[in-house]
């Protein structure tokens, strides 16, 4: 009898891993491997949000903005993220800053690997070094 229990249980324990795995597997096939989420200052002092990737969302929120002009006249945009997930993440962050056109008017090469603890609290600097950079488009992708 306790072999029997024994086999069972080592059946259902390998089933539900079986459909751990599938449903993880699904969820990053529907999910394309470079979806960005994207977060716009707007000029009312919002923040807009595009969400392509709801694994990232699930994982790190965007949960303040503000801009602000640095001592040369240039702006300067600070993100509050915080990793909302009961697991150390790490995400890829970058940004764009945008003309008063809606256009890109500079932007960051490549990407900032940006770690963070459960729960943790960071703050993102982006700084404009061109007149011309009036909103930022702070861009998110999973690691």
């Amino acid at each position: 009898m306790k072999k029997l229990s024994l086999i069972l249980s080592w059946i259902l324990l390998a089933g539900c891993t079986t459909v751990l795995e599938l449903g993880d597997k699904v969820e990053r096939a529907a999910t394309p491997p470079d979806a960005v989420n994207f977060f716009i200052t707007q000029p009312d002092g919002s923040l807009k949000s595009v969400i392509n990737d709801s694994r990232i969302a699930r994982k790190v929120e965007v949960t303040a903005s503000r801009k602000s002009k640095t001592a040369n006249g240039f702006n300067q945009f600070q993100f509050d993220l915080q990793n909302v997930s009961y697991l150390a993440q790490t995400v890829k962050v970058s940004y764009e800053f945008l003309g008063t056109d809606g256009a890109v008017v500079e932007k960051q090469d490549g990407w900032t690997n940006l770690p963070f603890q459960p729960g943790a609290l960071q703050t993102f600097t982006a700084m404009a070094l061109d007149a011309r950079s009036v909103e930022c488009r702070l861009k998110l992708m999973d690691k």
